[in-house]
C-alpha cells in the first residue's frame, strides 16, 4: 500500500508532536530481541555489500596516486560528468561517451529521470516483487507507482506480460530491472520486444536497472524500437564500491538533443558526485574484472550450498538468473515465523518475503555469504 507523500508528512509530523517513538513492527522487535540473545555468530544471509563477505577491491593505491597527482582537482565543471570517468565507463560499456550521464547513486539516477520525464502524480511502473526502495524514490518524488507482475514458471521467472494492461493513462515511465532484485530474473528476447512495443505504443520512457548486469547471462536491448531507453549502473555493484558513490545513465535515445538539453539541465543544479569519485572511477573501472570473477565464483559456490540446504527442508527452488539473490518457497509457510525459526533454531538470518512484496511462504537470501 502506497501513501501520498503528505500524508507521510503528516504522519511522521504527528509523532514529533505528540512526543511518539517510531515502534517497530512486532517481527521487527523479535528479529531484534533474539540477534542481540544470539550474538554475532550467525549465518547473515541478508549482507548486501560484497566487502561484508570479505571481497573487495584494493584502492589504497589508487588514492595515493591521486593523492600525488592533483590535477584531477583543476578540471572545470561539467553537468554531465568529468570526461575522464565518463571515458573509462564508455569503454566499459561500449558506448558513446557523450551517452554517458554521471551521477553520485543509482537512486540519484532514478530522481533525475523522474525530473525529466514527469510531473506530480504521474505514474511509474514498477515489477512486483521487487525492491521497496522504487516505491520510497518514487513518493519522495510525489509520484505514484503501478504494478506489473513477475510469476514462477517451472524452472525460470517471467514478466506476466497481461499485467501490463492495467497501466493508468498517467504512467510515463516503465522500469525493468534485469538481473531482477530479488527474483534474479533477466528478460527473454520475447519479453524485451513485447516491453518496447508496450512502450512505444504507450509513449512511455523506459529504465532498465542494470546495477547487476556483471553477474548473470548478458542481454541484449533491440533498438529497433522508437523509445528512449537508460540503462542504469554504478560502481556499488560493479566493483564492490558502494561508499565511493558513482552511478550512471546510459542513454539510448532516438532523438538526443531535448531529452540531453533536460538530463543536463537536471544534472547541472545538482553536481552531487565529487571529482575525487570521478577519479577514482576512471582508474577502477580498467580493473574491475578480476574482482568481478571473484565474486561470481562465490555466487555459484553459495547458490549450490544454498540450494541444497534449503531444498532439503522442503523449499521448491526457482533458480534466479543473475545477480546476487535467490528465492526460496515453503509451500503454506508463514514467511515471518519462519525467518524467526531459522534464526532461533539454526542460527540462519534471511529475509522474510514480505519486505519484497511476495506472496506468503518466501525467503529472499544473499548468495554473497558463504562459511
Amino acid at each position: 500500500m502506497h501513501f501520498p507523500l503528505q500524508k507521510v508528512y503528516e504522519f511522521f509530523y504527528f509523532l514529533y508532536e505528540n512526543n511518539m517513538p517510531i515502534t517497530p513492527s512486532p517481527f521487527a522487535l523479535k528479529k531484534r530481541s533474539l540477534l542481540k540473545e544470539l550474538g554475532p555468530n550467525i549465518v547473515d544471509l541478508t549482507i548486501s555489500s560484497p566487502m561484508q563477505a570479505g571481497i573487495s577491491l584494493d584502492i589504497a593505491d589508487d588514492l595515493r596516486y591521486l593523492a600525488e597527482n592533483p590535477g584531477w582537482q583543476f578540471k572545470a565543471p561539467d553537468a554531465c560528468g568529468q570526461i575522464c570517468a565518463r571515458k573509462a565507463i564508455a569503454t566499459y560499456m561500449q558506448c558513446d561517451e557523450n551517452d554517458i550521464f554521471i551521477t553520485s547513486s543509482s537512486s540519484e539516477s532514478y530522481s533525475v529521470l523522474f525530473q525529466v520525464f514527469c510531473k506530480k502524480g504521474d505514474c511509474i511502473l514498477t515489477p512486483v516483487p521487487g525492491y521497496p526502495l522504487i516505491d520510497t524514490l518514487a513518493e519522495l518524488a510525489e509520484l505514484n507507482t503501478h504494478p506489473y507482475f513477475l510469476k514462477p514458471n517451472k524452472d525460470h521467472w517471467e514478466i506476466d506480460l497481461d499485467s501490463l494492461d492495467s497501466a493508468p493513462p498517467n504512467a510515463k515511465i516503465l522500469l525493468l530491472i534485469a538481473p531482477h532484485n530479488p527474483t534474479g530474473h533477466i528478460p527473454s528476447k520475447k519479453e524485451f520486444e513485447h516491453i518496447l512495443q508496450f512502450c512505444e505504443k504507450n509513449k512511455l520512457a523506459l529504465i532498465i536497472d542494470g546495477v547487476f548486469y556483471a553477474y548473470g547471462p548478458s542481454y541484449e536491448i533491440p533498438h529497433e524500437y522508437k523509445v528512449p531507453i537508460f540503462f542504469l549502473d554504478g560502481l556499488s555493484k560493479t566493483a564492490g564500491l558502494p561508499h565511493v558513490k558513482v552511478g550512471w545513465i546510459n542513454a539510448i535515445v532516438p532523438e538526443k538533443k531535448n531529452i540531453y538539453d533536460a538530463l543536463e539541465y537536471v544534472l547541472d543544479s545538482q553536481l552531487n558526485c565529487s571529482y575525487l569519485s570521478q577519479a577514482l572511477c576512471a582508474r577502477v573501472l580498467p580493473r574491475v574484472e578480476e574482482f568481478q570473477q571473484r565474486l561470481i565464483e562465490r555466487l555459484k559456490t553459495s547458490r549450490v550450498w544454498l540450494g541444497d540446504y534449503f531444498s532439503k527442508m522442503g523449499a521448491e527452488i526457482i533458480p534466479s538468473a543473475g545477480g546476487w539473490y535467490q528465492s526460496f518457497y515453503f509451500p503454506g509457510a508463514d514467511d515471518e515465523e519462519l525467518c524467526l525459526r531459522l534464526l532461533k533454531e539454526n542460527k540462519i538470518l534471511t529475509n522474510p518475503g514480505f519486505l519484497f512484496d511476495f506472496d506468503d511462504g518466501w525467503l529472499v537470501c544473499s548468495l554473497l555469504y558463504y562459511p
